[in-house]
């Protein structure tokens, strides 16, 4: 339940530059303590779970149309240049690329 209050706080605010501390006080639990039961509750650390959740919502704006300096603040990111960077660490493609990728396959 605690974890919850946090993951909300995420999904709610994903363009936030969230740190361990303001995440570890939301769930009322030491830095220590909350990232260590959320890595075993969800099998990842806090900050992957968020840099998952920002490519997922970078996604759906990207299949949406809008463009890449659009899309990046709205998903927490300072720039296209370090969403770029994020979306390729995460998925091996760039942002258009993965468009494109999308696009010819119907999705």
């Amino acid at each position: 339940a605690r974890l919850s209050k946090a993951v909300e706080a995420i999904h709610q605010n994903p363009e936030r530059q969230w740190t361990l501390d303001a995440l570890a006080q939301i769930a009322g639990m030491s830095r220590a303590r909350f990232a260590a039961h959320f890595l075993t509750v969800s099998g990842q650390t806090p900050f992957h779970y968020l840099a998952l959740w920002r490519i997922g919502i970078a996604q759906s704006l990207l299949k949406k149309g809008q463009p890449l300096k659009i899309v990046a603040p709205n998903a927490g990111y300072a720039s296209p240049g370090a969403l770029t960077r994020a979306f390729f660490k995460h998925t091996g493609l760039t942002p258009l690329a993965w468009l494109a990728a999308q696009t010819s396959a119907g999705a």
